[in-house]
């Protein structure tokens, strides 16, 4: 057994603790990024789930609608452990009013004290109640597409993974931006001298979400280990890499096994960004904007076209 499996529930939330009061990575928000919150509503909402009501923001662009919007969920990161931060909502702000579309943003509970797959269950959940009511949202259901970064990119995959199974709603696309998608692969396997990650904080967000070391194992909590069968048919995918991130390798292998199996991919790698680099606004950041901006567009039109 991990020695974090280990861990009492006490001393996990004690971990949480410090995982939640430390940065690896500071957040350099300007006004001029900033300045896209003012061109849009942020309405706070509480949704029925399985894990209970779940908290959401929901960014709709203040210009009037012409026709109904595009839908995206987005998904934040931070281990499963850490929170919702303003960073999101700017970023949110940015999608919202560069693709005129409404845009949930997903502010799911927290591990350890929700352990996998109380996250998962809220996103898949939120999804499938974005579709159903996007006509109240001003959003057209036939324009939907999640994303998430980091950990939000693993919750992305697999509620990918589950709607394929359920067939409860189809996504035109998913965009996973430096995600962690390997819980088996030892944390000193993925690092390099170069990396901001120590190993024993990549060990301690899989041991809280996971709760138990045999979820590890669950193509839910680990996507690369999904089925060849469970790769198929699946939404088309925008995956964003930096080339100084220890997550980088299974962005990769997951990106070839769904290339393998038919499905359209698109993958980015910023050589010189590190983990988080996106939401946080560090390198190379704008260009991926505007690259997550182009290949979302492309989508939405495509489908009306």
């Amino acid at each position: 057994m991990l020695p974090e499996f280990a861990l009492s529930q006490a001393e996990r939330l004690e971990l949480a603790a410090q995982l939640r009061g430390s940065n690896l990575v500071e957040t350099k928000l300007t006004p001029a990024l900033e300045a896209d919150l003012d061109l849009c509503t942020a309405e706070e909402r509480f949704i029925p789930t399985r894990a209970g009501d779940t908290r959401v923001v929901i960014v709709t662009p203040k210009s009037p609608a012409r026709a109904p919007r595009p839908l995206f969920l987005n998904i934040h990161g931070g281990g499963f452990v850490r929170g919702y931060q303003r960073r999101d909502t700017v970023f949110c702000a940015h999608l919202a009013s560069q693709l005129d579309a409404v845009v949930v943003d997903l502010d799911y509970r927290l591990a350890p004290e929700h352990p996998f797959p109380t996250a998962l269950h809220e996103g898949y959940d939120i999804a499938r109640w974005a579709v159903a009511n996007a006509g109240a949202l001003g959003a057209d259901p036939k324009r939907f597409a999640l994303g998430g970064h980091s950990a939000g990119g693993n919750l992305t995959a697999a509620i990918c993974l589950m709607a394929r199974d359920s067939g409860d709603f189809t996504p035109l696309g998913q965009l996973m931006s430096y995600p962690f998608l390997d819980g088996i692969t030892p944390a000193e396997d993925k690092l390099e001298p170069h990396s901001i990650f120590p190993p024993a904080r990549l060990r301690a967000f899989s041991a809280c979400y996971a709760g138990v070391e045999e979820n590890l194992y669950n193509p839910l909590l680990s996507p690369i280990l999904a089925s060849d069968e469970a790769l198929t048919g699946l939404p088309p995918a925008l995956i964003l890499t930096a080339g100084l991130d220890p997550l980088r390798f299974e962005a990769r292998k997951y990106a070839a096994r769904l290339i393998a199996q038919g499905n359209d991919v698109t993958v980015r790698q910023y050589a010189d960004a590190d983990h988080g680099f996106l939401i946080a606004c560090h390198t190379r950041f704008a260009e991926a904007r505007t690259e997550i901006v182009r290949w979302l567009s492309a989508l939405f039109t495509d489908c009306v076209s």
